[in-house]
This record gives C-alpha cells, structure tokens and sequence, in this order.
C-alpha cells in the first residue's frame, strides 16, 4: 500500500481519458497542471460508439473525463478529479499550487459555485448555439445573462479584491472555482462569436470580464484551451449533426 501511494504521489502511472475539445477534460488537466502532476493523455474517440475502456473506467455515467490511477482504479467527474488531485498531491512540498481553499466555508462555496456552474450555467450556455429555435435560443441566452450576473457577484465575494475566484493577490494561483469556471472560456468565446454575443463586457460583468484575461494567460490555462476559431468550428459540426441551424 505504501509502495503504490508513493507512485501515485510521483505521478506515474497516471493517465487520463479525455478529448481535448471537452470543457470537462480542460477543467481536469487545469487541476493535473497546477497541482505539477505528469500524465499521459489519452484521446478517446466516443463515436461511432464509445470504447469498452471507458465504459468499463466509468461504466455509471460512461462519459470523460475519466482519471486512470495505478492499481486499475479510475476517478470520474471533472469536479470530482479536481478535487482528488487537491487532495492527491496536496500537502508534499514542490507539488505546485493548492487548489481549493483552507477554510472550510471558502471550500464549500467553491463546491457550490461549482455545482452551480455545472448545473445551470453550462447547460443554458450550451444551448445558445443548440437551441432549436430562436425562441429557444433567446430564452438560453437570458438564462446565460442571469447566471453570469450571479457569478460576477459571486467572483466579488469569493476573490476578495484578488485577481482568481481563489482570492490572493497579484500571485496568486487559480483555485477549484477558477477551473470549473474557465474551462467553459472558449466556448462562451466561440459562441460569442457565432452568435454575434457579448456575453462577458465591462458593462454587466467587469470583473469577470478581466478575470477572464488573467485565467487564460495562466500557464494552466495556455496548455490546454484551443484556440476559437476551432471551437467555432466544431460547434458548427454539432449544429450539422443535430440539425441546428445557427444564428447566422
């Protein structure tokens, strides 16, 4: 037992199962790369079907990203493998930045806001650009509006005047909430463009509007974001498949 901690510890072995255009997978490899730990990412085609490796890593909700540990065990859920790998590697000198808070509030609001975002921002954001209808797609994008509105004032309370949801100063690194929020940056960004969008502006959402320029200038961040213009373009290959016409 203690041989296979040291292992996992070191980071050998670990592997994670993810496809590089996936917000989820973006958030996991954010958390891999503050927190130092080295990995083999493995591309996982999930069509014409999804493999018999992630369906038997992840056989409850058979999606990625799915982290591949030493000893066959495997961690499922973007929030969730965020969370292990904080916990994983945290505490060991030289492992890079911690990534949820100490206090014990602080680390329940970034679970809560992190929840929210998976919830009920991801989903209306998504359907901007997937809406049916421009009914659908005007009603998605007043969602988006108003859950952007409470992120700001959640990024007022939680950053403290700081430069991350994480707090800190001009130093300081991105937390669990920054990840689970910037993974969805190029998306918005393409939908934006797609959508003929400002959904982040100096008007309604000034702090998230910057705070958006720092996470994507962060090393984390530059590792694993692609850039728009690909994101615009697989975005019209999901409107293709499902028979969504854009907005434009």
């Amino acid at each position: 037992m203690a041989a296979a901690a040291e292992e996992e510890a070191e980071g050998e072995g670990v592997r994670l199962l993810g496809g590089r255009m996936s917000p989820f997978t973006m958030r996991a490899r954010m958390a891999l790369a503050l927190r130092g730990v080295e990995y083999e990412m493995v591309e996982e085609a999930l069509h014409p079907r999804k493999s018999d490796r992630l369906l038997a890593a992840n056989p409850a909700y058979g999606r990625i990203p799915v982290l591949l540990l030493p000893g066959g065990r495997a961690v499922c859920e973007s929030a969730v493998i965020a969370q292990y790998v904080d916990d994983a590697w945290g505490g060991r000198g030289g492992a890079g930045a911690a990534i949820l808070p100490v206090d014990p509030y602080e680390r329940a609001m970034h679970r809560f806001w992190t929840t929210y975002i998976d919830d009920k921002f991801w989903p209306a954001l998504d359907a901007i650009s997937l809406a049916p209808t421009p009914e659908a797609r005007a009603t998605a994008t007043a969602s988006t509006r108003a859950a952007l509105k409470l992120l700001e004032e959640a990024f007022a309370a939680r950053s403290n005047g700081g430069a991350f949801f994480s707090g800190g100063g001009a130093a300081a690194s991105p937390g669990l909430l920054d990840v689970a929020l910037g993974c969805f940056l190029p998306a918005l960004w393409a939908c934006e463009r797609l959508n003929g969008l400002r959904l982040l502006d100096d008007a309604a959402t000034p702090l998230l509007r910057a705070w958006s320029a720092r996470l994507a200038a962060t090393p984390a961040a530059m590792a694993v974001m692609p850039e728009t213009e690909e994101v615009v373009a697989f975005t019209r290959f999901l409107q293709t498949k499902f028979g969504v016409a854009g907005s434009k």
